[in-house]
């Protein structure tokens, strides 16, 4: 199950004469927890594994709304011991990044995140990186301003950049084609909105798709999310994704996560460079893609950029729940 009210962070710690028990999560694995406190989160599905014997467990979380108290409840909260206790709306430093896990960006976080955009922008335009038949791809859901993103490539006309608007539900594709001088082109551009109208995209995806002539370059990514949480992708879109060269067993598209891939009609399974983070994730591929004038050939340029958007706004993480919070004074005895 995934907990209801919990802002996320949880401590849990089994006692008791048993074997077994251990909590499975879906993000960490199994945590074995007899005898001693461990930190999961509650968001992410878990479960106890089967077990013999007494098992008696403890769970100590933080509610999501324990910093709307009112003052003097928050105070009495505090003076008895109690960290996660405010009026103020505002989040310890530990809790913030579970908050943006299961929300959006606050306006300074945007602010932040902006703030990464235009370095990004600076350091590493398409206008000033890109070379001759390069091709890149960068994007994020819509937890950040939005949405998100942007194609590029190198071709004919030199660097195009082609805005994926934010706040667009499915999947953005860019079609090229090289020119007889086997530089890049836009063939189109256009959003398939799988999020809508599933079946009937999905229809037209497949179709579009066989229809391409082999070794056409194909770039794909979103600008929020792909798909519904109720209405996932169907076979047919990933049939579709294979014929362009993703692995057979490539992992689902997530409701809201980052995902992006640079593929061409007719490739071999896995050739494609495809790319997939969660809803908090800046995600950028890049690619070379030529023609000898009978075969499209691509050569991927370095790894999948999966920057946190979360360590980008507020720092890496901690692994203590107290670990920048000072401990509640000592009651002083009368």
């Amino acid at each position: 199950h995934v907990d209801g009210n919990n802002i996320g962070p949880s401590y849990i710690m089994s006692i008791g004469s048993h074997t077994g028990g251990a909590l499975w999560t879906a993000d960490q694995g199994v945590i074995q927890c007899k005898g001693s406190w461990k930190l999961f989160d509650g968001n992410q599905e878990h479960a106890t594994e089967p077990f013999k014997g007494e098992r008696i467990s403890f769970i100590a979380f933080a509610h999501e709304q324990y910093n709307k108290l009112d003052a003097e409840t928050a105070k009495q909260l505090v003076n008895l011991g109690f960290t996660a206790a405010r009026s103020d709306r505002k989040d310890l430093e530990f809790f913030a990044r579970f908050r943006i896990e299961r929300s959006y960006l606050t306006d300074e976080h945007n602010e932040k995140f902006r703030e990464e955009l235009a370095r990004r922008k600076r350091d590493a335009a398409p206008a000033s990186s890109l070379q001759p038949g390069d091709v890149a791809v960068e994007c994020y859901g819509r937890q950040a301003e939005r949405g998100g993103g942007w194609m590029a490539f190198h071709g004919a006309k030199g660097v195009e950049t082609l805005e994926l608007t934010p706040n667009s539900v499915g999947i953005w594709v860019a079609e090229l084609a090289f020119d007889g001088t086997g530089k890049l082109f836009l063939a189109d551009h256009a959003r398939l909105d799988f999020y809508n109208k599933r079946e009937k995209t999905t229809a037209a995806f497949a179709a579009r798709v066989k229809a391409m002539k082999a070794g056409t370059p194909v770039v794909l990514g979103i600008a929020d999310t792909a798909c519904a949480a109720s209405r996932p992708l169907g076979r047919p879109v990933y049939a579709a994704l294979e014929q362009l060269g993703a692995s057979a067993d490539m992992p689902k598209i997530e409701y809201r996560a980052a995902w992006a891939m640079i593929g061409f009609k007719g490739a071999s399974p896995g050739a494609a460079q495809t790319a997939m983070g969660t809803r908090s994730t800046l995600l950028r591929l890049d690619a070379t893609l030529s023609s000898s004038g009978k075969a499209t050939n691509m050569s991927k340029k370095g790894n999948a950029d999966l920057t946190s958007i979360i360590d980008v706004c507020i720092g890496t993480g901690q692994d203590s729940a107290v670990g920048n919070v000072a401990p509640p004074a000592k009651r002083s005895k009368k």
